[in-house]
């Protein structure tokens, strides 16, 4: 049977690839879903770059994901010179790991950045406000946030500072696994997108 069975639902490889994208529209919703904090890998000039992340939007007819990041920091200037990515999820509580590849598009003096940006809420928007870029070196250990910043939230007014350090980074999608880890005998299927938006898939031995 060319179907895989989870918790009494059973999904051909084209229903795996909906529900898949589901999950992970779900995951960018809530901060509570197990996949709202991927792990995002990347090459730079030392090897391997791995960062746990926030999942801030998906498009699914689009195959596309996205997080926020500060434009300072290092993890965009790597990709401005090497836009290749991959992400890692992992739902421990129904076993299921979902890996994804593709390549980046950085979006920071644009619509897509400003939309983004008059959606995050004041918490978030205080996170872009430091006046030394990520990474930057101090001699104490400090947030780099203003110091007001720390006990509370900016006001709209205070967060406008913060807009010019603010990055969106969306992945589109080039190929995705899922893995259902099972004591019975462990499940697993990739998907390879092309251009005009349709996919190839294919169960694997895991």
């Amino acid at each position: 049977m060319n179907t895989v069975l989870i918790n009494d639902t059973s999904f051909t490889l084209k229903e795996l690839e909906q529900e898949v994208w589901k999950r992970l529209e779900k995951g960018a919703l809530s901060y509570k879903d197990a996949l709202h904090n991927p792990v995002v890998a990347n090459v730079n000039t030392d090897g391997v770059n791995m960062r746990t992340v926030v999942l801030r939007k998906v498009w699914p007819p689009q195959k596309q994901l996205a997080f926020y990041t500060d434009k300072r920091s290092g993890k965009w200037k790597e990709l401005a010179l090497q836009n290749n990515i991959s992400w890692l999820f992992y739902d421990a509580a129904k076993c299921i790991q979902i890996r994804l590849s593709g390549d980046v598009t950085l979006h920071h003096d644009d619509g897509i950045a400003a939309e983004s940006w008059d959606g995050t809420t004041m918490n978030n928007r205080k996170n872009y406000s430091g006046r030394e870029r990520p990474s930057s070196v101090v001699e104490f250990p400090l947030s780099g946030l203003p110091a007001v910043f720390e006990t509370n939230d900016p006001t709209p007014e205070e967060s406008t500072d913060g807009r010019k350090n603010f990055g969106v980074v969306i992945t589109r999608v080039r190929w995705m696994e899922w893995l259902w880890l099972n004591s019975s005998g462990h499940r697993r299927a990739t998907f390879t997108y092309l251009e005009d938006g349709s996919f190839t898939a294919n169960w694997l031995i895991p």
